[in-house]
């Protein structure tokens, strides 16, 4: 069967997502600084959805209140604008894709919030790029796996089922299929809708980190949080061995294997963030 080109997938228009106008909005007003409290409310109060899932996770267990947070306002002040950033861009991206072909959503979901909540303990951990873009690069690093399952689903479900898009493996099996990988398909994607070229080309990169010229500490960070996501995939033996840890991209973003052993795991960083995908 005759492969799709990375530029006859985004031939077709017609079935791709688009960024919302809400919350192209709101990701305006959340990288001013010197945004209100009550500018972000009125932005978030338009998206009934999105508002739903802030107020339940205001109100979850993980964040143990006493009084019921009932408004949007109320809400932004007890998760902070840092947390609002996440859950804007997790709120779309969840409610944007849906029914893909010989896609398990929920856990595709989980797997992505799993990786971009690990980039983010890395990033605060190194010191090495702002958590939250973190977060939010490794919350896109998947998306173009679902661009391919939306426009070549016969071509892409054999290799869904050989291998699962959360293995290691994946990217050599995509680019053997294809001559490309769903990271190239993210970063188009983030192209066209105007992310920044630092986003870009972490998107781009994460992969295979050490294959550019100049190491850039963003695709090594969601690099090594896809690559311990995946590790959970093994026996707890592998996990507790760290078996097959990416030694060199590790030592370029400045963690040690020790390190990496202490931290939370993926499932437990990622926690109070269950509700979106719900």
């Amino acid at each position: 069967m005759h492969a799709t080109t990375l530029d006859e997938l985004f031939d077709q228009s017609h079935s791709l997502p688009t960024v919302p106008k809400v919350v192209r909005d709101l990701i305006e007003v959340l990288q001013n600084d010197n945004a209100t409290l009550s500018q972000v409310a009125r932005k978030i109060d338009v998206d009934q959805v999105l508002t739903a899932k802030m107020l339940r996770l205001a109100n979850s267990p993980y964040y143990g209140v006493r009084k019921k947070i009932s408004t949007i306002e109320e809400a932004i002040r007890m998760l902070g604008l840092s947390s609002i950033r996440t859950l804007v861009l997790s709120s779309h991206l969840t409610g944007t894709f849906k029914q893909i072909p010989n896609v398990d959503l929920p856990r595709f979901w989980r797997h992505s919030l799993r990786v971009a909540s690990f980039a983010r303990h890395l990033a605060g951990t190194t010191r090495a790029v702002d958590p939250n873009l973190a977060f939010t690069v490794g919350s896109m690093h998947a998306i173009g796996h679902l661009i391919m399952s939306i426009v070549m689903p016969g071509q892409m479900a054999p290799l869904n089922a050989s291998c699962p898009v959360d293995a290691m493996s994946r990217f050599d099996a995509e680019e053997q299929a294809f001559g490309y990988h769903f990271g190239d398909v993210s970063a188009k994607l983030a192209s066209r809708w105007n992310f920044s070229d630092e986003f870009i080309t972490a998107l781009a990169g994460f992969a295979r980190p050490m294959g550019v010229q100049t190491f850039e500490p963003l695709p090594g960070i969601v690099h090594l949080a896809v690559w311990r996501v995946a590790l959970d995939r093994e026996d707890p033996a592998a996990r507790e061995a760290l078996e097959g840890w990416p030694s060199e991209v590790a030592q370029a973003v400045g963690v040690s294997r020790d390190e990496l052993q202490e931290m939370p795991t993926p499932a437990e960083l990622a926690a109070e963030l269950e509700v979106m995908i719900a």
